[in-house]
């Protein structure tokens, strides 16, 4: 990203090859913002536009005759009815800001502008960051308190986004429930504020993504039209406000904390907002997606020391959860690593239930010790094993929750969130740690380092399986007690900081009830999220669809596994080759049960391990295009297309099919190189632009129906 900032018209220009973004300074101090769009190749371009908007404001007679100007940072500004992204209380109970210019720096893809308060000793730090020539903008605001005397904070978002005024727009947003996340949503705004929050505080996901897009008219498609978007690295709870004030004027605020409120800033105290990234393409949810995609490859998912874990391929999975549940014991996994080893599987992961009493959910959540009953020899032989046999070894943990029947809870009572004088509400009985305490994110890092070390662990699954009901922190001082929400976020990022600093090649998986925590807050950490717990695969029709508009395919874990015929959400029995084909649009995970499994089901897991190995390379680090929607069809169609456009595969999935869905249409490709020429596997040759502009065909009736198409770019 190019960064300029013009003496002459006052303004920065923050400019990739796709975007550009421009804010001024008015001659009375005041950031206002002047352009949002397609790039301008020129600085010199804004100039008329900020001599026509860079100016003092003054209120004319009448109610609404003159509109304030959007500023940059909307703060509660005379005139300016905007959603604030900062809003305070000061000692002496004055409510509102006055921010004027102090001064900015520039640095290579960093720009931040300070403010500060006309009257009182408070000032706004305001961050942009850029990624290459990505069309991305990363923002977010550093609140400091320089007086002798605390200010309360009623509002700390993390910036202000303005749309070009005079249009019509759809939000597009995703949202759901456990089992059902990532559900597409579009409605036209209209003169409202249009609310997308969260406020579970353990989770950020699954209820209400942090992400939202905006088109003109509706009338963006997969392939064209402009799109606005942005997502809030945030794992808590959040909101993002978007707003259609008169005359159509949109504007999105967004940050932490959908009922933040009172958050007490002490002398000389630094409060910084997670990062809110927006962004602007014209051609279409498509290109969006792949905006977010080379995001997630260059600059976020986590690298790794002995192995670009970045851009390695992700190991095949087997999770001991559908085929034993709390029923783990030493036996059954020793059992079941050589049945993986021999099937080709590359990583055994024993998942919830081998803990103390943990035979059902009612114990053992806090006691992070193998059971001496099941697991006599501890972890340990089974983790040799797994070595041995040249598999990988991983281990599922919820940190985060404690079971009352725990030494750990017997010992700190007090830890958990809760109020002193209401009952300490139960689900799946368990309570919620207090993460937003000091001794127990110490506590969990000790605990951590243990288990990591201790089981010789190759992979770790972090789970959270509840939300918070009651908020309290009765511990705490009264003026710090609601904090609890942002320092508990904050400690949890600090804990899988931890992890990735002190094992940088251990594999890690977000797992929260399912995508209860697919944000990009956790994007920097985790190799492998948790799409849903749902792994029904007509559902995931669905699910996928909304997953891939944000997400990269290798992370992609949960929803799409190879799990049991028939699934505990809606009891239909389903086709072990349905199933098999779904577990290549992700981190491919197994959960048949080996040891009773027939020869021929092994057989056929065997050979769907050993194709998807040849592979995954181009499926993992690679485009994922929506062909054919399952919203509107009784099908979905996904395109993977190599990064580098050598190599693509065409997923089609069909459940439903009636007469009239029998001819089907030809299904044009995307993203490929023109005037290269691809082979099929089976010999078939086309070019880049017939596949493009004639298509393929694919054939499919009934039921849990499935087709694959693999081609290769031609070698010369």
């Amino acid at each position: 990203m190019k960064i300029t900032y013009s003496e002459k018209g006052q303004y920065f220009h923050l400019s990739t090859s796709e975007m550009s973004y421009a804010f001024g300074v008015t001659p009375d101090k005041r950031l206002v913002n002047l352009y949002w769009g397609a790039e301008l190749a020129s600085d010199e371009s804004l100039l008329p536009l900020a001599e026509e908007v860079l100016t003092p404001f003054t209120a004319s007679g009448g109610v609404d005759v003159k509109k304030a100007p959007t500023f940059e940072l909307t703060f509660g500004e005379p005139f300016d009815y905007t959603a604030p992204a900062v809003k305070v209380v000061f000692p002496d109970g004055v409510r509102s800001l006055r921010l004027v210019y102090k001064e900015h720096r520039i640095t290579e893809n960093h720009l931040v502008v300070t403010l500060r308060d006309a009257v009182y000793p408070f000032e706004v730090e305001l961050h942009y960051k850029g990624y290459a020539d990505l069309p991305l903008i990363s923002r977010y605001v550093v609140l400091h308190n320089l007086s002798r005397a605390p200010v309360t904070v009623d509002a700390a978002k993390s910036a202000s986004f303005h749309l070009p005024g005079g249009e019509k727009y759809r939000l597009t947003h995703l949202s759901g429930s456990w089992g059902a996340e990532y559900t597409k949503n579009t409605l036209m705004l209209t003169q409202a504020r249009t609310v997308i929050q969260n406020n579970r505080l353990t989770a950020s996901a699954a209820q209400a993504t942090p992400f939202f897009a905006l088109d003109k008219d509706g009338a963006a498609t997969e392939t064209s039209g402009e799109v606005y978007f942005g997502v809030l690295a945030w794992s808590g709870d959040f909101s993002i406000i978007v707003e259609n004030q008169y005359p159509k004027q949109v504007s999105v605020v967004g940050g932490m904390g959908s009922d933040f409120e009172n958050y007490i800033l002490k002398p000389d105290e630094r409060l910084e907002t997670p990062v809110f990234t927006a962004g602007f393409v014209a051609g279409g949810f498509e290109r969006m997606s792949e905006v977010f995609y080379d995001w997630q490859f260059d600059h976020l998912i986590p690298r790794g020391k002995k192995t670009d874990k970045a851009h390695a391929e992700r190991p095949v999975i087997y999770n001991s959860w559908y085929p034993f549940e709390f029923r783990v014991n030493e036996e059954n996994c020793l059992g079941m690593v050589d049945e993986c080893a021999a099937l080709g599987a590359e990583l055994f992961v024993i998942d919830d239930g081998w803990m103390p009493g943990r035979t059902t959910d009612h114990a053992g959540l806090g006691d992070w010790v193998a059971d001496p009953k099941r697991f006599p020899n501890g972890l340990r032989p089974i983790a040799d094993r797994c070595h041995k046999k040249g598999l990988l070894f991983g281990l599922w943990v919820e940190p985060e929750m404690v079971n009352p029947d725990s030494d750990l809870y017997r010992a700190h009572p007090d830890w958990v969130i809760h109020d002193p004088t209401r009952p300490r509400t139960e689900q799946r009985t368990q309570l919620v740690l207090n993460l937003a305490r000091e001794d127990v994110f110490e506590w969990m890092i000790a605990m951590l380092d243990r288990v990591v070390t201790d089981y010789k662990l190759d992979y770790l699954k972090w789970d959270m399986n509840r939300y918070v009901t009651e908020d309290g922190w009765p511990d705490a001082p009264i003026e710090e007690q609601k904090s609890l929400a942002i320092r508990y976020t904050q400690n949890l990022f600090r804990v899988w900081e931890h992890l990735n600093e002190t094992y940088p090649d251990l594999l890690l998986e977000n797992c929260a009830s399912g995508g209860g925590r697919s944000d990009f807050g956790m994007v920097p950490y985790a190799d492998r999220i948790n799409r849903s717990d749902n792994a029904d695969p007509v559902d995931i029709m669905v699910i996928h669809e909304g997953f891939s508009m944000l997400f990269i395919p290798k992370t992609a874990g949960g929803a799409g596994n190879i799990a049991p015929a028939v699934h505990h959400i809606h009891g239909r029995k389903t086709l072990l080759s349905y199933r098999s084909v779904w577990g290549m649009t992700g981190s491919m995970s197994i959960g048949i049960n080996l040891l009773t499994a027939d020869e021929e089901t092994k057989s056929e897991l065997k050979r769907v391990i050993a194709r998807f190995k040849t592979l995954r390379g181009d499926l993992q680090n690679a485009y994922v295009y929506r062909i054919a929607s399952a919203y509107e069809h009784p099908y979905a169609l996904f395109e993977y297309v190599r990064r580098d456009r050598k190599a693509f595969t065409l997923f089609a999935f069909g459940h439903g099919m009636r007469a009239w869905d029998l001819r089907l249409p030809r299904f044009r490709m995307r993203g490929l190189i023109p005037d290269a020429v691809y082979v099929s596997e089976d010999g078939k040759e086309m070019t880049g632009e017939a596949l493009m502009q004639i298509g393929l065909t694919v054939s499919f009736k009934g039921d849990y129906a499935s087709a694959m198409s693999v081609w290769k770019l031609k070698e010369s």
